[in-house]
């Protein structure tokens, strides 16, 4: 027990069992309910000292040096002064009360440590963005055009930015605090139970004898363990030590195998119904339950795995490669007999989520079952030792949401007070005129670079403020935009030149990097049409009559099929490149929601099926000779 006394797991385990504080307080069972200004640097300060604790200026010193301990103190001090304040703070009215110099050093303290421990936990795209923004912020007086503003004096950039509720204790970390985290300790609880193993337990069950088995299983797990992961690189680890060595001693090359686990980890952000952070954020921007996200995403998220299944099937029979010979399969039913009945907090949380009920407080319940249902098998009782462990793992996790979040808010209210969305919608509309496909392109575009350099949460969140409401602007439905969005922010985590979840999947494999970003982007390409087929069509987020949902449904459903054989280059038989060209155009006519595109794509797809029946037993006699 000894290791949790450690500095960085001790602060992590206090900060879980703080927001676990915060539960109670918002049922009434302890003290009152907590002001967001009272919870939210609270969750700030938390997050900024493990920062400096867990990622050390200098790397070989495991819980951080001096200057780390002193940061860490400062990231404390910023967060206690809110505490001290907060009569004061909450009482005074934004931009017309004056702000200290004590206000003026602790909020400049806060985000000079922010923008740190952005760097170390972030990376240095993020913080870049930042920096780019907060000078944007000063300097507006000193810009040509229409990129000039007014400025922000200093003393309001603080009110801004730390005494308000419109900078970095913003919406984002609101989301973070109030929501996200909860569903991060709710995933440590069931990973700490044995869901993880159990996943994978299930998805060798169901395919581990199929041609390609080792392949499929990798589908099947990493979209049942974004549902308590919701982080590509995490899932891609945590998944691929066990999928990737199978894929390769069953026959599959390893940057194959590292592609398309890596782009089947991925989908996990965007599969119902526990999605990646900044799904819940989508719901917050939007005012609707996030139900309603969980229910507009499961057709198109459907659909990418169902491209990814074929695509693994048609490899396996290109390849000659069979199933996962008996012996070398893991004992899946002794595993599933141990641990089956852990999944029962999993459909408690469906209902939860389809009742209406508080987000935080469905989290929390299903945190309580998963204790409570985990002592009924030796396997995945999760006693004193693993519940420690569970809030560690969740302080540590929640680092990857809780940061990108603040930084992010950091941005956001640079860009709201200068006014920066509007000219932002003004010139993606200039740019794109009247053509909404440009504009979707253009868009894609920006999500794709913004998402290489940072978390999804918050490339979601650039993306979401300022190129959402050029395309509302053009006519699009603020859902269908903002999913739009959201799936290009989830994609960049698999788009070369910077692929991060692919990378980490090729440290796995021992595969080339490039190769495999390469892969990964071809595997993924279902990922890349399907959102511009439901930004033309709304039913395929299940909005509209059924009868037309179920018929783009379907017409889609053979459309991916399609592309997964233009895809492997195998379909029924070996396809010559025309052929492939061919039934990759079927499978965009297929896709493509509308009723002359699906009527041809039918049409194609039926004529392709009859060339190569009658050319079977002429490639049978080719094969044989």
């Amino acid at each position: 027990m000894r290791e949790f006394l450690r500095l960085p797991a001790l602060v992590a385990i206090l900060w879980s069992l703080f927001q676990l504080f915060l539960v109670l307080t918002y049922l009434g069972l302890v003290y009152h309910p907590l002001h967001p200004m009272e919870q939210r640097p609270v969750h700030v300060a938390f997050a900024l000292a493990l920062t400096f604790l867990a990622f050390p200026a200098v790397k070989r010193m495991s819980g951080g040096g001096a200057v780390d301990h002193v940061l860490a103190g400062g990231a404390v001090a910023t967060g206690l002064y809110m505490l001290w304040q907060f009569q004061r703070i909450t009482t005074r009215t934004e931009f017309v009360d004056p702000v200290t110099h004590m206000d003026v050093i602790f909020g400049l303290g806060m985000v000079l440590l922010l923008l740190e421990a952005t760097r170390r936990a972030s990376g240095l795209a993020l913080t870049i963005v930042a920096l780019v923004f907060v000078a944007y912020g000063f300097l507006g007086p000193y810009l040509p055009g229409e990129l000039a503003h007014n400025g922000i004096p200093l003393r309001r950039f603080v009110d801004l930015q730390y005494l308000s509720g419109q900078g970095i204790f913003g919406l984002p970390v609101g989301v973070s605090a109030e929501v996200v985290f909860y569903f991060i300790l709710f995933g440590a609880f069931l990973e700490k139970s044995g869901g993880g193993r159990l996943f994978l337990d299930l998805a060798y069950f169901i395919t581990g004898r199929t041609r390609g088995g080792s392949a499929k299983a990798s589908v099947i797990s990493s979209a049942l363990f974004g549902t308590i992961s919701g982080s590509a690189v995490a899932n891609v680890v945590v998944d691929g030590i066990f999928t990737i060595p199978l894929m390769k001693k069953t026959g599959f090359s390893p940057a194959f195998a590292a592609a398309h686990e890596a782009t089947a980890s991925t989908g996990g952000q965007i599969m119902p119904p526990v999605m990646g952070a900044a799904a819940f954020i989508m719901a917050e921007i939007l005012g609707i339950p996030y139900w309603n996200v969980a229910v507009a995403a499961a057709v198109p998220a459907v659909l990418y795995y169902i491209s990814l299944y074929f695509t693994a099937d048609l490899s396996a029979v290109k390849h000659g490669i069979k199933a996962v010979p008996r012996e070398e399969l893991p004992d899946v039913r002794a595993g599933l007999r141990a641990r089956l009945h852990v999944l029962l907090p999993l459909f408690v949380l469906v209902y939860f989520l389809y009742a209406g009920y508080s987000l935080m407080v469905g989290a929390f319940a299903c945190v309580l079952l998963t204790v409570a249902v985990s002592v009924l098998r030796a396997a995945t009782r999760v006693g004193p030792r693993r519940a420690l462990e569970a809030l560690r793992a969740a302080g540590q996790d929640a680092l990857g949401v809780a940061i990108p979040s603040a930084a992010a808010g950091l941005v956001i209210g640079v860009i709201v007070y200068t006014g920066l969305a509007l000219k932002f919608t003004g010139l993606v509309i200039g740019l794109a005129g009247s053509s909404l496909l440009l504009a979707l392109f253009l868009t894609m575009i920006a999500c794709l670079i913004l998402g290489m350099g940072m978390p999804t949460s918050a490339a979601y969140l650039m993306g979401a403020i300022l190129l959402a409401p050029a395309l509302q602007r053009l006519g699009l439905t603020p859902l269908a935009a903002h999913m739009f969005i959201f799936y290009f922010a989830v994609i960049s985590m698999i788009t070369p030149p910077v692929a991060l979840a692919a990378y980490a999947a090729a440290s796995i494999a021992g595969s080339n990097l490039w190769e495999t970003g390469l892969r990964a982007f071809v595997l993924a390409l279902a990922g890349f049409i399907i959102p511009y087929a439901f930004v033309y069509n709304t039913a395929l987020l299940l909005q509209g009559p059924w009868a037309e949902v179920i018929w783009v449904s379907v017409s889609a459903g053979l459309g991916v099929w399609a592309l997964a054989g233009a895809i492997v280059g195998y379909w029924r038989g070996g396809l010559r490149w025309w052929q492939r060209v061919a039934l990759f155009a079927i499978a965009l006519l297929l896709i493509t929601p509308e009723k002359v595109s699906d009527l041809l794509g039918l049409l194609g797809l039926g004529g392709l099926l009859v060339y190569q029946w009658t050319r079977r037993p002429a490639l049978v006699e080719e094969k044989a000779a």
